[in-house]
């Protein structure tokens, strides 16, 4: 199995160099995947403020007394508005972020720049692509919770029979592989909860995953790409892009 083309990038903060990788990482036909601490887009209290969410500023405002919420939803915006700029060569403050029916984020006026937000603890991702839709989604690796709940809700029987077949030190991060795969790729479609987890499944190999339908049987989806990663801080981020045919 080829892996997809997938360009990782710690992006804390405006400029750098990954600034200047994402754009021919891009243009060269790859999915460039952005992770950057919440802390490192913060946005002051202020005009500004409003400038830079537009549209967006009363779900700001909704995120009401909860601080950590609402800075979190401006710092992710900011870095959506200084990546695309960075990729399209334009002002920042010149974009407007927009969501569709189903929530996914886009860009008025760019439809060709694929983009998918997520988010966990202070962690920030952000995926682009100039060659169709993608979708993100990551989870932090090790952390508490119960695993099993989680498996028996999302997962289909082959999956389930999989990961018993792992270690036991194995199979928690195991399942977040597989969660984070699932919201990739219901972001990627654009159907938010539209489509149950346990109708579709993945069988993971290595750093690659392959679509299975909820038999067990693998789904012919040569337009499709599904990459799972593991960050260095200690994260794992999935990805599911949309290829053009014949890409």
């Amino acid at each position: 199995m080829t892996a997809p083309a997938v360009t990782y990038l710690r992006a804390d903060g405006p400029g750098g160099g990954w600034a200047r990788a994402a754009g021919p990482a891009l243009h060269a036909g790859t999915a460039v995947v952005l992770y950057a601490s919440a802390g490192s887009w913060s946005v002051p209290d202020g005009p500004g403020l409003r400038v830079l969410l537009g549209r967006e500023y009363e779900r700001y405002r909704a995120a009401g007394h909860r601080p950590a919420a609402r800075a979190r939803f401006a710092a992710s915006r900011r870095l959506v508005k200084h990546a695309a700029a960075a990729v399209l060569d334009v002002p920042a403050d010149e974009l407007e972020l927009a969501r569709g029916p189903a929530g996914r984020p886009y860009l008025r006026g760019c439809d060709r720049l694929g983009l998918s937000l997520s988010h966990t603890g202070d962690l920030l991702v952000l995926a682009l692509s100039l060659h169709g839709p993608i979708g993100a989604d990551a989870e932090r690796l090790g952390r508490s919770g119960c695993r099993v709940l989680l498996a028996q809700r999302a997962c289909t029987a082959q999956e389930l029979s999989d990961l018993r077949a792992l270690p036991a030190p194995e199979r928690g991060d195991a399942v977040l592989r597989l969660w984070t795969l699932k919201e990739a790729y219901t972001k990627a479609l654009g159907v938010g909860t539209g489509l149950p987890f346990r109708t579709f499944g993945f069988r993971v190999e290595g750093t690659t995953a392959v679509l299975h339908d909820n038999t067990g049987e693998p789904v012919r989806t040569g337009e499709w790409t599904f990459a799972t990663h593991r960050l260095g801080t200690g994260h794992v981020v999935s990805t599911a892009h949309a290829l053009p045919p014949g890409a």
